[in-house]
């Protein structure tokens, strides 16, 4: 038997003289920039003792949200629900309102106005994630909340709160509010909320989306804001957007959300991971350069290419995003985080 030490300085020297290519496979995924047809969309507001201000500045402006959806002619659902998810609360994940379902035959304006200002006198354990899967699952779709939600429609689900989320299965039920930051290992994961989330609309063409107005992660001067990093990763995870909530006008992030939720995206999710330096991405017939001002940038975690700056492909545009796939990348579905 050789010494392993020759040995091992063989293998060294031959190896050196190697030249391996990894051979990766190249994709292509194309996009049509248009108006969805149908959507469902659902405000989930926090109803705790510090969101009055909040709750009107979304009131305040909500024609500039609802103008894009209107003046595409899509067949929307308006619904409103609260984050109160205690024990004792009868109207858990309820639409609230009558009719609890505004459409567009509705004064849908007035409407949306009157449910969104829902008061301040919620539970201080607010979970947004588990009210939203609530209100769009049984039994409340068959239920309480019937007619909302459409087999084929596109879902939108928009976050509005000053805290993070506590969707904690009742593990801190009877607790303080604090004891969501100080247990926080009790929380459900919220890769659980984007697989449920996603797997309503399995089978379908229809698209989930989940964005929220939350707190910043450093929340200088809105010292009543903490950082909302479970609905940050909601939005991650499903290619939503994220406004701050420390804002106060509302007006720009609300027109974004409207074009969001009529079709006009600004994310778009790749089928595989992406080898990130060989991403070429053409609007038509324009290459967008990679740039987090006027072009895109790219999510290795959800393999998401993201228009973040003052660049969004127009309407009726075709987006090709060609790639080298990245071999073993596999989405952080199942993963067991909580934030």
């Amino acid at each position: 038997m050789l010494p392993l030490f020759p040995l091992l300085s063989l293998l060294s020297i031959f190896g050196c003289e190697q030249d391996y290519n990894v051979a990766r496979n190249s994709n292509t995924d194309t996009f049509l920039q248009e108006p969805v047809n149908q959507v469902d969309i659902l405000w989930v507001i926090d109803d705790s003792v510090s969101m009055q201000q909040e709750q009107e500045r979304v009131s305040s402006a909500f024609e500039t949200f609802i103008g894009s959806i209107a003046d595409a002619n899509i067949d929307f659902h308006l619904g409103v629900i609260t984050t109160d998810m205690d024990t004792d609360n009868p109207n858990r994940g309820e639409l609230v309102g009558k009719p609890k379902v505004i459409t567009g035959d509705d004064d849908y304006v007035k409407a949306f106005r009157d449910r969104v200002t829902v008061g301040t006198e919620g539970a201080d354990q607010e979970k947004g994630l588990s009210a939203a899967l609530r209100a769009v699952t049984e039994p409340m779709v068959s239920g309480a909340n019937a007619g909302f939600l459409r087999p084929d429609a596109h879902l939108s689900i928009i976050f509005v709160s000053d805290e993070n989320d506590c969707s904690d299965g009742d593990a801190l039920a009877g607790q303080p509010g604090s004891a969501c930051y100080d247990q926080r290992d009790q929380l459900l994961p919220v890769a659980d909320f984007v697989q449920d989330f996603k797997d309503l609309k399995d089978g379908t063409e229809a698209r989930v989306l989940a964005s929220a107005i939350v707190g910043p992660e450093v929340a200088a001067g809105c010292s009543d804001s903490w950082p909302g990093a479970r609905y940050w990763s909601i939005a991650e995870g499903t290619g939503g957007i994220v406004g701050d909530i420390c804002e106060t006008d509302y007006s720009g992030l609300m027109e974004e959300l409207g074009l969001e939720a009529s079709g006009i995206l600004s994310t778009f999710a790749l089928s595989n991971a992406a080898v990130e330096e060989t991403i070429q991405v053409l609007v038509g017939e324009e290459e967008i350069p990679k740039d987090a001002a006027t072009g895109w940038t790219y999510d290795a975690v959800y393999w998401i290419v993201r228009f973040d700056g003052s660049y969004v492909p127009p309407r009726g545009t075709t987006i090709s995003i060609t790639y080298e796939v990245l071999n073993g990348g596999e989405r952080p579905d199942e993963a067991t985080t909580t934030e």
